[in-house]
């Protein structure tokens, strides 16, 4: 038997484990000790999570976050960005990568124009542009949703979308309807991997 190294505290999404699991995983963490390292390492103090956290993913379309990781609108005429995520864990601490808890990504939405991200645009949202949230976050692997939809509002180049509740690891689209003033609307879909803890 194989023993699990222990869990990082103060993550949302705990799973309770038979009495009889939690002895014998303890009697293998006292022999095993030696050989376990953490699950995440420490990057400037935060959380990071480690190649075997992914492995929910396997298999799946969904990526592993990077600052300003990208997807195009489905008519192909906004490209939205996660520039950065934050995740508020159950203990209230904060990290700064998506993860089990409550997540807080600020998007950064650009137009597209003759195939290219329109340079006039500077980086700014385009004028008139909203983004809103009607759908839940969701995991095609499971079939369910999260419990509540996230907010959206605008900030400076883009939009702050808030309260994604990713309460498990694993493969989670985030839809964003993008709806200009004069125009025809559009949607986006984030494929993104939340790692197990």
């Amino acid at each position: 038997m194989t023993a699990r190294c222990p869990r990082v505290p103060g993550r949302i999404g705990r799973r309770s484990r038979p009495v009889g699991f939690v002895l014998s995983s303890l009697l293998g963490v006292g022999i095993g000790l030696g050989g376990c390292g953490s699950k995440s390492q420490s990057v400037s103090g935060n959380l990071e999570p480690t190649d075997a956290e992914f492995s929910v993913c396997s298999g799946t379309p969904a990526v592993h976050f990077a600052p300003g990781m990208s997807v195009r609108s489905t008519s192909g005429a906004y490209n939205l960005a996660i520039e950065s995520a934050v995740t508020t864990l159950d203990d209230e601490t904060q990290i700064p990568i998506p993860g089990i808890g409550v997540d807080t990504f600020a998007i950064s939405v650009t137009a597209v124009t003759d195939g290219g991200v329109d340079a006039a645009a500077g980086g700014a949202a385009p004028a008139g542009l909203d983004v809103t949230s009607t759908m839940l976050p969701w995991m095609p692997v499971h079939m369910h949703g999260a419990s509540s939809l996230p907010t959206v509002t605008a900030q400076s180049g883009g939009f702050n979308v808030a309260g994604l509740g990713f309460f498990m690891g694993g493969y989670w689209q985030v839809p964003l309807n993008l709806i200009p003033a004069g125009g025809t609307p559009d949607t986006a879909t984030f494929s993104i991997c939340i790692p197990d803890d």
